[in-house]
């Protein structure tokens, strides 16, 4: 994505933990055959514990093909070890309504302690965005219901911002 361990931007300011990494404001989502491969890796994730009603609701709401997870050495971490989700954070693919992905936005999760998100785009790798364009379109292929998913989100984004008075961000190659 960038040519910098991004970690060492944030984690200073959170506890020695990156923002993308702690396990108290994000909450990776593997899709279950990705949790199960890592899990042949060794016991590196761990799905979340039910501690409240609203990580039991989330769970209870979600597709069934999603494991909540956590990662239980966030100052270790290996990029070996990371999920789809780690590697593709702080972005999510905006999808126009005909199910087309023209590229990344940063993810909607209402949280703002990720410092990528205020710095220039020249920072992100172009052959990273181009690749991540094409992952997201293989994953809707194999998950058609998470395509919908962000149709709906992208345009529930468009209607926010149009409403601010902003345009858009979306990052292209």
């Amino acid at each position: 994505m960038i040519d910098f361990d991004c970690g060492k931007l944030c984690a200073p300011k959170n506890n020695g933990i990156p923002f993308c990494c702690d396990n108290e404001s994000i909450v990776p989502v593997l899709f279950r055959e990705e949790f199960n491969l890592r899990r042949k890796d060794g016991k590196f994730w761990e799905k979340v514990p039910v501690r409240n009603e609203s990580i039991r609701k989330m769970i209870e709401e979600s597709a069934s093909y999603y494991v909540f997870s956590m990662c239980p050495v966030p100052t270790d971490c290996r990029r070996s070890r990371r999920s789809l989700n780690c590697m593709t954070f702080p972005f999510e693919p905006h999808v126009s309504r005909s199910g087309k992905v023209p590229g990344l936005v940063y993810t909607n999760n209402g949280k703002d302690g990720c410092p990528l998100m205020k710095k220039s785009r020249r920072i992100f790798n172009p052959v990273y965005i181009a690749n991540s364009i094409v992952f997201w379109e293989e994953l809707f292929d194999l998950y058609p219901e998470e395509k919908e998913l962000y149709i709906h989100e992208s345009v529930k984004r468009e209607r926010r911002l149009k409403r601010q008075g902003k345009k858009i961000r979306i990052f292209t190659p």
